[in-house]
């Protein structure tokens, strides 16, 4: 099978999450907390099979600076998880999708802001296209009710956490191959999670069938769809990487029409379209200096 047709089946997967999270009955926290402690579970052997592969990375011990950034990119990756699927309870998957794929520009805006990182003239334009479709899609959500708007917030929200915990996962993926990496932060992330839900009184044992959408969680679109985004996109040149992002909230879009019968307003089409215009423009910039490593995929 081609790399191609590993993308397309990576990102397809990471699309899903939306419609395993509408199809659950558990409360939210209870089923990221879940979907994490099985996706850690899962990862497991995948990282002692990645070590038994004899490469560099998977040799390297973590050092105690390591240790801090993937907790802190596990706590991240919780409240990203958790502020996205909360952001489902009041605002449809393709929404929530494009909100949350506004991390190139939160990038490219802490780029400015921390490293004082002159922003490109096709950021800023990509920045000002994407605020404006994403103004249309969240004016028609208000059109619609102001707890649609709510959760396009809180996607918004859960695309900042992101950001941090893709700048952490830069850092420590120097060093640390991807498998014992996401391990490190899956098995925070539900820790996370889980004490919070337990805090919240959200954690309560799940029906058989809210386990299988939690599973589905899990396999599809945490362990199997970052695997094979991961395994394709370390072949891919930089346009190709930011445009396979851009397929994502499309793709979910799609999954809900089909999976949930969650039609679309034309005004959120022409918005969705417009931001991911922007967003394209952005992501593209970014990475013409430097590649995406395969750590810094949303999961």
């Amino acid at each position: 099978m081609s790399r191609y047709a590993l993308l397309i089946l990576g990102i397809a997967g990471l699309s899903m999450a939306g419609i395993f999270y509408k199809l659950a009955h558990a409360p939210v926290l209870t089923v990221v907390a879940y979907r994490m402690l099985l996706a850690a579970i899962f990862m497991v052997p995948v990282a002692l099979i990645s070590r038994a592969s004899g490469g560099i990375q998977t040799k390297t011990p973590f050092s105690r600076g390591d240790s801090i950034v993937t907790l802190a990119a596990g706590v991240l990756f919780a409240v990203d998880l958790s502020l996205w699927a909360m952001s489902l309870s009041y605002t449809s998957v393709a929404s929530a999708a494009l909100f949350v794929s506004t991390q190139p520009i939160f990038v490219a805006i802490l780029a400015g802001l921390i490293f004082r990182e002159r922003p490109a003239p096709m950021v800023l334009g990509g920045i000002a296209i994407g605020v404006a479709g994403m103004f249309v899609v969240g004016w028609q959500d208000l059109r619609l009710s102001g707890q649609a708007l709510w959760g396009d917030g809180l996607a918004m929200l859960a695309a900042l956490a992101e950001t941090g915990y893709l700048l952490c996962g830069r850092q420590v993926r120097k060093r640390i191959d991807a498998p014992r990496y996401a391990l490190g932060v899956y098995a925070t992330c539900a820790a996370v999670v889980t004490i919070n839900a337990f805090a919240q009184r959200d954690l309560i044992a799940v029906s058989a069938h809210d386990l299988l959408m939690c599973a589905g969680l899990a396999i599809v679109a945490t362990v199997l769809g970052h695997t094979l985004v991961s395994l394709s996109l370390g072949y891919m040149p930089a346009a190709v990487v930011a445009v396979s992002f851009l397929a994502q909230p499309l793709l979910a879009a799609i999954f809900a029409l089909i999976f949930l019968a969650q039609v679309i307003p034309p005004a959120t089409v022409l918005g969705g379209i417009i931001a991911l215009a922007g967003i394209g423009l952005v992501a593209y910039s970014n990475e013409r200096t430097r590649r995406l490593p395969e750590e810094a995929l949303p999961m």
